[in-house]
Formats: structure tokens, C-alpha cells, sequence
């Protein structure tokens, strides 16, 4: 089912952004001879007009076909080539394709939060401490558990998402903690700090800590130390390097302190203990030691779905396509000046069984993923690189400087030099999608 729907959405989301290449394509006059979902050999299809709408052999992408794109064609110089329109309505063609993904991704995901996600219960619950962590901004603070925050900086708050929010998106501020101790409010500074292992600020109070935070493995990453060390899925930590594990953090945090070291993990498996042997690796782009799995996201959090009005859920799921945004360019900032590795990007091994997941965890998952992919199309598709469409709208860009087109020769040359380029970021991708799945490299390796 994985490969099922991962072609449902890939072929959605690429049908979408064609789409509108042709709406604009046809509303400049253009003759469209063809609307293809795949590429290569034509399998099956209508014709209707001008156009061929086909079906090809090769799933992986689309195109619209308009006649006269290339300058040298026969036909360029007739009235309904694309070559032929101005300048401003090739732009118009070329970018309402990231645009119509843009769209898509607005429209989608207020749908996400009108259907309801699941989301952790303790979000909507009272702001009262399940505990403090040791040797935490917190507790250096003098928070106590029992106590109930009802304002940070002065502002009201309700519930744990209000707070967590002020905490998240603070690392190294302080910030002013009123809570109800005992029936009498207490104002408390404390400095938001931050964990290599967890995003975003810090304080110690939150209750993600203390719920569902128990150190049993999820999954374990093909190819790493994990893996060669014997750790399977469902496997409970019990120590590491001889000290007892508390939770999942207690335990990241042992194996960055390790600074590498082989070390002994005991864990539990079946009722029984194993000590097995780890070596943890450097990961460049968290910058700091790993071992290669990731925490079961299934233990015992109390969840509830959460479904919002119709406003409600405009505003929430266009505030969520702004934070995707963000992200995303702080990834792209931080891939082009070498700041981040492209092994943290997933390639279509990994989005595939992203899909999945998504698709088995329910309608509202799926979507939200579909937005997330969308969004991701589009900004991508504008980079300006030859063969995408930010290529094209560079180069539409040049020639309305210039008050003509640029050279048949030049563009053919930076065509073929960014094909080349995308071909290898997505090799590259690709075989970094099989070490993280399937341990590729590892088991190469292995045979030599």
C-alpha cells in the first residue's frame, strides 16, 4: 500500500500544478497539444481540441506540452506559440504552477484542523506542574510541582498549549512565570534554555517530561549504530554505560555525554535483560553523537481529536502553512551555506513511507501531509534553477531587462547544467534514503 499511496499523492500533487500551467496557458491563447500525468511513452488517453490528455509510463512527474516552447521549433513563430506572447504573459503561465500548490496547501490545511488532528489531552488541560526536572532552568528558578501557571509575561494563560507556546519559541529569554501556590500567586523569572535533544526552548516543567517519555524504542535506523549494536524495535532501555536510565531524554542526553565512546546499553526485551555493545556516530547536521532510533510515539500519551470552527480553523491552518514556510527556508538557508547536510532531506524513499504513515494514521494526517508536500513543491519549483520554473522565470526576467530573449546556446547550456544537478542532488538523496531505511551502505560495505 505504501508504493499506492504514495502515487496518489505524488500524481495529485503534480496534476494540481500542471493544472495551472494549463488554465493560464489556455487563457494566453496558447495551443496546449498536450496534458501529461507521467512521462515517456504514452499509455492511454483522450484528445479533446488541441490537447492530448494522457496518461505515461514513468509516474514520477507531469507536463504541459505548449507549442512553440522551444524558440528553434518550426511552428515558434505562430500567433499561438508560447513563444510568440509577451513577457509578462509567459510569466503569468510559467508561475501560477508553484502558485496553484501554494494554493493548494491554503485550501488544505484548514481543512486538516476542521476534521480534527489528534492532538496530546494535556494541551487544553490547566497549566499545573506534573513535575520538575532536576537540574533545570525551572528548578534553578524554584518552580514547584503542584504549582498552576495563569500568566506568563504578564498575559492571562489557560491551558499547557498557551504556555508551551511562550516556552518554545523563547530559547535564552527570561521570562516572568506567574502560578497559584497554595491559593496565592507567586511571580517567578526563569530562563528559557535549550536542549541539543529537544527543539525549541526549555524550562524543565514540560509535561511531554513526564508523560509518555519512557525510553522504548520506536524504530531503529537501518545502517546505524543501533542496528549493528543488535537494538530492535520495542526494546526499553534500562542504562547505559552503566548508569539507570529514566526516559527517553535521560538517555539521549547519556549518549551525547558519551562523546562517541563505545558503551554497554542494557535493555529490556521479552521480560529479559541484554547488554549489548553500542558505538554511537556523529551526526553532522544535529551536530552531536547518535545512535539511530527514534521513540515510540505510541506509548501511553492520553490523546484526544481536537476539531476547530470554521474560522478557527482558518486561522489555525494558515498559521501553521506560515511556521511549514519558515522552516522551510531556514532549511534551504542553512543547506546553501553548508550549515546542514543534505542527508536531512527526504528523498522519495522517504516520503513514500511518510504517505503511508500518514494515510494509515487517518484523513486528517494524510492531508496535512499533502499541504506540507504541496507547500514544499512550490517553494522548491522557484528556485532558480534551469528546468524548473524559477529557472524559467529568471531567465523571463533577464530578457525583460535586456528587451530580449536570451540565447538559444545559453539557455540549452544551463538547461543541461541544472538537469545534471537535480539528477545528482536526487541520486544523492535517494542512496541516503536507502541507508536510513534499509541500512544500504552499511551492507555494501559489509562485503568488502
Amino acid at each position: 500500500m505504501t508504493i499506492i499511496y504514495f502515487f496518489i499523492a505524488l500524481g495529485f500533487l503534480i496534476f494540481i500544478h500542471e493544472l495551472g500551467h494549463f488554465i493560464l496557458a489556455k487563457r494566453a491563447g496558447i495551443k496546449v497539444e498536450a496534458f501529461s500525468l507521467g512521462f515517456g511513452p504514452r499509455l492511454f488517453g483522450i484528445k479533446r481540441g488541441d490537447t492530448d490528455y494522457r496518461i505515461s509510463l514513468l509516474p514520477l512527474g507531469g507536463y504541459v506540452k505548449m507549442l512553440g516552447e522551444d524558440p528553434e521549433d518550426e511552428e515558434a513563430n505562430d500567433p499561438r506559440s508560447f513563444a510568440m506572447q509577451s513577457v509578462w504573459a509567459r510569466f503569468k503561465v510559467v508561475i501560477f504552477g508553484p502558485l496553484m500548490n501554494l494554493i493548494l496547501a491554503v485550501v488544505l490545511m484548514p481543512m486538516v484542523f476542521m476534521i480534527g488532528r489528534s492532538e496530546p489531552t494535556f494541551l487544553q488541560e490547566p497549566a499545573r506542574l506534573i513535575g520538575v526536572r532536576a537540574e533545570s532552568p525551572a528548578m534553578d528558578a524554584g518552580l514547584e510541582k503542584g504549582d498552576l501557571i495563569v500568566n506568563v509575561d504578564g498575559e492571562k494563560v489557560d491551558d499547557w498549549e498557551a504556555v508551551l507556546n511562550r516556552i518554545l519559541l523563547n530559547p535564552g529569554r527570561t521570562i516572568d512565570v506567574g502560578v497559584d501556590r497554595h491559593g496565592q500567586t507567586v511571580q517567578i523569572k526563569t530562563v528559557v534554555g535549550n536542549l541539543a535533544e529537544l527543539p525549541g526552548g526549555y524550562v524543565g516543567i514540560e509535561p511531554m517530561l513526564f508523560i509518555g517519555n519512557e525510553a522504548i524504542v520506536g524504530s531503529v535506523q537501518g545502517g546505524g549504530a543501533a542496528a549493528a549494536a543488535g537494538i530492535e524495535s520495542g526494546d526499553r532501555i534500562l542504562a547505559y554505560a552503566g548508569h539507570p536510565v529514566t526516559d527517553w531524554l535521560d538517555m539521549s542526553q547519556k549518549v551525547t555525554q558519551g562523546e562517541g565512546k563505545e558503551a554497554t546499553i542494557t535493555v529490556e526485551r521479552d521480560g529479559k535483560r541484554l547488554d549489548l555493545r553500542v558505538t554511537p556516530q556523529y551526526d553532522e547536521a544535529m551536530k552531536r553523537y547518535l545512535i539511530g532510533i527514534t521513540k515510540d510515539r505510541n506509548q501511553n500519551m492520553p490523546m484526544t481529536v481536537r476539531r476547530y470552527g470554521f474560522v478557527e480553523s482558518i486561522v489555525a491552518g494558515e498559521r501553521e502553512n506560515i511556521k511549514l514556510l519558515g522552516l522551510t527556508f531556514d532549511v534551504l538557508k542553512r543547506l546553501v551555506t553548508f550549515n546542514l547536510s543534505f542527508k536531512v532531506i527526504g528523498g522519495p524513499i522517504i516520503i513514500a513511507k511518510t504517505t503511508a504513515a500518514a494515510a494509515a494514521s487517518g484523513l486528517a494526517d494524510f492531508l496535512y501531509f499533502l499541504a506540507f508536500l504541496s507547500l514544499q513543491l512550490s517553494i522548491l519549483n522557484l528556485l532558480p534553477i534551469p528546468v524548473l520554473d524559477g529557472g524559467h522565470l529568471f531567465f523571463l526576467a533577464i530578457e525583460a531587462v535586456r528587451r530580449k530573449p536570451v540565447s538559444v546556446r545559453v539557455r540549452g547550456i544551463a538547461t543541461q547544467v541544472g538537469f545534471f544537478l537535480l539528477m545528482g542532488i536526487m541520486i544523492l538523496v535517494t542512496m541516503s534514503d536507502m541507508e536510513k531505511v534499509w541500512g544500504v551502505g552499511t551492507w555494501i560495505k559489509g562485503l568488502f
